[in-house]
């Protein structure tokens, strides 16, 4: 005889707590996501026209919500560390407007971020010095097994520890 279970135990779970419905919430779910892929209606178009609308004239009234100002703030820090580079100004100084629209040191400060981030590039090696390997004499031999290869090395040089030279500097 088989085995019965004595004991419903979705609908127990379901109805566990009534307002913690998990099969309802799932339905409720897939017509939520159902539901972005249908054609908006022509009001919300309408609405959303408006909104963009009063967005821009509220913006021309007041100004933009900080957006502008935060881009002066990181562009005169970008000049400040610049001009750190370069020593244009002296230490401690912070950037202003004025070097913003001064254009008298632009050659130098060019000219010292050349040096500075080609320099920073040189300093470290970009790749390191391999040792040298000789290849194996004699024919190589291809050893099977199962469907992998590989191939069977014999030669008692390719198993002894090399020293990696290092770079002096």
């Amino acid at each position: 005889m088989a085995w019965v279970p004595n004991s419903q135990f979705e609908d127990d779970l379901v109805d566990m707590e009534p307002d913690f419905n998990f099969v309802h919430g799932q339905l409720a779910y897939d017509m939520k996501k159902q539901g972005e892929f249908w054609p908006r209606p022509k009001c919300t178009y309408e609405y959303l026209k408006s909104r963009e609308k009063r967005n821009s004239e509220l913006e021309n009234i007041h100004g933009s919500r900080g957006g502008t100002g935060r881009d002066i703030r990181q562009s005169l820090q970008l000049m400040e560390n610049i001009q750190k580079i370069a020593g244009t100004r002296p230490l401690g100084e912070h950037a202003t407007m004025k070097d913003w629209e001064d254009e008298s040191t632009n050659e130098l400060e060019a000219l010292a971020m050349m040096r500075h981030f080609g320099m920073m590039s040189m300093a470290t090696d970009s790749l390191p010095v391999l040792p040298e390997v000789k290849p194996p004499e004699g024919p190589i031999k291809i050893i099977r097994n199962g469907r992998k290869q590989f191939p069977l090395i014999t030669d008692p040089e390719s198993f002894k520890p090399r020293k990696i030279p290092r770079t002096k500097n």
